[in-house]
């Protein structure tokens, strides 16, 4: 199986996640090709690279049979539109890979929906990967104006 991971391009590391796909089993049995952005490390395991031009990104997406990647709306929209079966792993706030932690709700939405994966525990993420086989995400439909509402409720919180 080729899994493709997307860290984002923000200027965070995602350490967390790296390590946890360093130390996953599926690394061993799966061709695992990641677009790291700012995070750093030993990719012995993996073909990491740190940035994809947006029509390499799309063919990484395009050639994957499984999708782990940040909540950021952009990459978990670029997979669903290819019907690709998505893992979502949220930056957080704590650990210094986002501001805040607007990546959970992002998550937690498209969860809902039924178009996502979600990964709240990256010990579990051997065993997420292994039941993805079995997950049918809900064909992808945009919705800007939800989508612009959870922004304002978000931004009205602040």
């Amino acid at each position: 199986m080729r899994i493709f991971v997307m860290f984002g391009t923000q200027d965070k590391r995602f350490d967390r996640l790296l390590n946890a796909i360093l130390n996953s089993h599926f690394v061993e049995e799966n061709d695992v090709y990641v677009q790291l952005g700012y995070t750093k490390g030993n990719y012995e395991k993996i073909y990491g690279q740190e940035y994809y031009t947006e029509e390499e990104l799309n063919h990484q997406i395009e050639i994957a049979d499984l999708i782990i990647t940040h909540a950021g709306v952009g990459a978990i929209v670029a997979a669903l539109k290819l019907k690709k079966r998505v893992i979502v792993v949220p930056r957080l706030g704590k650990y210094k890979e986002q501001n805040n932690d607007h990546q959970v709700q992002i998550m937690e939405r498209y969860d809902k929906l039924g178009y996502i994966i979600p990964c709240t525990d990256l010990d579990d993420l051997d065993k997420i990967v292994k039941e993805s086989h079995n997950f049918i995400p809900k064909e992808y439909k945009a919705d800007k104006q939800g989508i612009i509402k959870e922004i304002k409720e978000f931004i009205d919180r602040l």
